[in-house]
This record gives structure tokens, sequence and C-alpha cells, in this order.
């Protein structure tokens, strides 16, 4: 599981529901209409040419990212080019009714790849930008994104079917970034560690495949696969979605497969050299639902804190408050597989799972001071403890012969119609929740009678 130390790689509905989303939210006003459209062509660009047409495309993305982006401005790069070791950065801001948009051109079925940066490959210093269909990072050494991928600072932006590999961390929301949307993404290995010594301490880091330390974010209808990586500190490390100082975020509808840990979560007690603390509001109000946690490298779904072990010094990334987890659908074969963990007197302010599915090896769900826990199935664990009402313990039928919707459920199966609250519209599939054929399901897949 995860260190702290952190620098002081969905399905067909859900893409296509991401596209119609994207579809109707693009502006159509005057002034995005007469915004400019730029052109890169790493094989037969110019950077001495306009840029404004496919004839006369520019070459490099440190010309491209010089150029003055107007609210309704486009930078198109073409399919089928490559650059390594050049960062597309924007600076510039657009607004809601006419963001920024970085997509692609050309016939190709290849995307354009973005690679190779010591930092981060893609960097979106403004804000209301909106990054489409790119490949940011190569897996091997001479080609990954050394740290991010994807490094967001600004405000509003929106990171959504890319796909992003190799990075230390894939997408990278830094502190004070606010309403970052990454949705309809496919995360792949991203297995690199930023920090790994072996030294003694908690100091190994990496292998993100998003890392949140900015709030209000929307994190949905992802594929993420891979994100782990040898440790010295803890054997194996990494995270499909890291939140550190983060607050707020919504993360839903993600298929996860074989990520050393699905969500890790925590806070800083540390002070800047000012006094002031690193996380002024704390980490909280975290919400997570309708996710797929699975693969056979996957070692715990959810892992969070409260303040402090009874007789212990004060867990040093803690208390993270008012972290929600339900109608997820986990199922984990690892031998030392834990479904839930929150520890260090970790209690109901810190933690609330309601309508869950979780099948684990080790423990099901830890936390003996938590009592809001109800309507989840559990099964197969050698421990569970955790308080709670109206939970089942019983073999939840997971389809696993179903590669297309993995856990979803078999006849029979007691999470169909065990749920009380219906949280989401729509299950992981994007299939509508409607109440028709009875009471929600827990866990991530509404079956279908």
């Amino acid at each position: 599981m995860s260190g702290w130390n952190l620098r002081t790689g969905a399905t067909a509905a859900a893409l296509s529901l991401a596209a119609t989303t994207l579809a109707t939210t693009m502006a159509t006003d005057s002034a995005s209409a007469a915004a400019a459209v730029y052109y890169v062509d790493s094989v037969s660009g110019k950077d001495s040419a306009a840029g404004t047409s496919e004839a006369t495309a520019w070459k490099t993305l440190t010309k491209a990212s010089a150029a003055t982006l107007a609210p309704g401005s486009k930078l198109l790069l073409k399919r089928g080019s490559t650059w390594k070791g050049q960062q597309l950065s924007i600076t510039e801001s657009g607004t809601p009714d006419a963001p920024i948009t970085v997509d692609t051109y050309g016939t190709s079925n290849a995307r354009p790849i973005v690679a190779g940066h010591t930092e981060a490959c893609v960097s979106l210093e403004g804000s209301q930008i909106q990054v489409y269909n790119l490949q940011v990072g190569l897996p091997q050494d001479d080609g990954r994104c050394e740290w991010a991928g994807v490094k967001v600072t600004g405000n509003d932006n929106v990171i959504e079917r890319n796909y992003i590999t190799g990075a230390a961390a894939g997408v990278y929301i830094a502190p004070k970034a606010l309403y970052t949307a990454v949705t309809a993404n496919e995360f792949v290995d991203n297995n690199h560690m930023s920090a790994l010594t072996e030294e003694p301490g908690n100091d190994d880091s990496g292998a993100f495949a998003i890392l949140v330390q900015g709030d209000s974010s929307n994190i949905g209808w992802n594929e993420i696969r891979g994100s782990i990586a040898f440790s010295y500190d803890y054997g194996m490390d990494g995270a499909a979605v890291e939140i550190f100082l983060g607050s707020h975020n919504r993360v839903h509808h993600n298929i996860a497969v074989d990520n050393e840990t699905f969500t890790e979560l925590g806070t800083s007690r540390d002070v800047n050299e000012d006094g002031s603390p690193v996380d002024p509001d704390g980490t909280s109000g975290n919400v997570f639902e309708y996710n797929v946690i699975t693969g056979p490298q996957t070692g715990a779904a959810l892992v969070t804190r409260g303040p402090q072990e009874p007789g212990e010094e004060p867990e040093p990334n803690g208390p993270v408050l008012g972290t929600v987890f339900r109608n997820n659908s986990v199922y984990l074969t690892q031998a030392d597989s834990q479904g839930v963990v929150c520890d260090a007197g970790c209690t109901n302010a810190h933690l609330s799972m309601s309508q869950n599915v979780i099948q684990a090896v080790k423990k099901t769900a830890y936390g003996p001071n938590v009592t809001d826990s109800h309507h989840n199935v559990f099964f197969g664990a050698q421990q569970h403890q955790m308080g709670g009402t109206n939970n089942v313990t019983a073999d939840p039928l997971f389809d696993l012969t179903n590669t297309e919707q993995p856990l979803s459920l078999r006849a029979g199966s007691p999470a169909i119609d065990l749920g009380v609250t219906k949280f989401s519209d729509m299950d992981v599939t994007g299939r509508a929740i409607d109440g028709s054929d009875g009471a929600v399901d827990a866990g991530a897949y509404e079956y279908d009678k």
C-alpha cells in the first residue's frame, strides 16, 4: 500500500455516454466559431508555417505550446505523429461556453503520441481546457512520462477518451485544482515509481493511474489496469485512484483490474515553512460508487484511516473524514487481499459503506468501530471486523465468465434487490436504474431480470 512521499493504465456504453455528454456541452456560440484552429504534424509540419491548416501545420509541441489560444481555440495533433521529450503546455484559459480544445485530425487509426518528458508530458495550467483522443506516454523508460502523463493545475479541465500509460501518475491533479473531469480514458500500466530507494523508511511512491490532490473532481467511466510496481518498503505499491489532500471528489463507474489498491486516502499533519498546514481543509467527503474492482494482483479495494489507534502515536496521514463507499463490486483472489480497510480508530465519522458486494481472501472489511455499514454482501474472507445492519454473508454469484461485464450477477444472487437507495441513475454498463424491475441491487450492476 502506498507511501506518502508524493513530490514536494469503460465499457462501450460508457464511452458512448461520455461522447454524447461531450457533444451536448461543446461550445456553439459565435466566439467559439471564430476562434483559431491550429494543426501540428510531427512528420511533415514546419514551425515556420502558419499552422492554421493541415497543409501549413506546425511541427513541434514547443511551437504549439507558445501559441496564443483564445477561448474557443482548437489545437489539433495529427494522428500517427509522435513527440518525445516535448511538453504540450496550455497556459491560457477558455470559458464555459468556449473552452480551449486539444484533439486530433487525420485518417490514421494511431493516436498522436506525446511522450518522454521528465516532469509532465501534458501540462494544463489554464482553465476550461478539454483534451481528447491522445496517447500520453509510452511504457518503456525512453518514452515514459517520468512524473505525470497529464498534470492539472488549473480549474474546470476535461481529460477524456485518452490512452495514458507508463507514468508515475497517469493524471496528476495538483493541490488547489478544482472541478477536473477525468472521464472515459484508458489507463494501462502506469507502473513507474517516482521514488524507489533501499533506504529505511516509507519513502517509496508511485504507480498511480490517477493521483488526486485537488478537490471536486469527477473521475468516471475509465478503464484502469496495471497500476502496480515493486517497492522496497511495501513489497508492491500503486493505486488506480490515490487521493492525498483532496476532498469532495467523486470516483464512479470505473472498471479497475490488477491495480495494487483501487484507492487509498490520506491527509498530512505537516506544516509549511510559514507554519501553515499543508492540508488546511483536510481530506474529506470523497465518494466511491459503481466501480468494479478485481484482478489477481489487486491487494485491496479501499484503504483509509481515522486519527489514532488507542495507545499509539497519531496517524500521520489521518484522519480522513466522510469517505463514502457504495454500490461497488469487488472480487479479489490474492492471498492477502482485503476489501475495505479503515484503521487508526476509524469510526462512522470516517467511513460509510452500503450496497457493496465484496469477496476477498483475508478480510472483507476492517473497521471495528464502524457501524454505518448496511445492505452489503460479504463473502469468502478469513475475517470480517466491521459492524452494521442488514448485511448478508453469502456467495454473491458473480458471473466470472463474462469478460465484457466483469463481476456482473448471476440469477439467484443475494445482491439482487438488496439495496434500499438509488444513488445513481445508471449502473456501470450505462443501464438505467429506474426501479421498474424491483428494488435497487447491491454492487455495480443492475441485474437484467
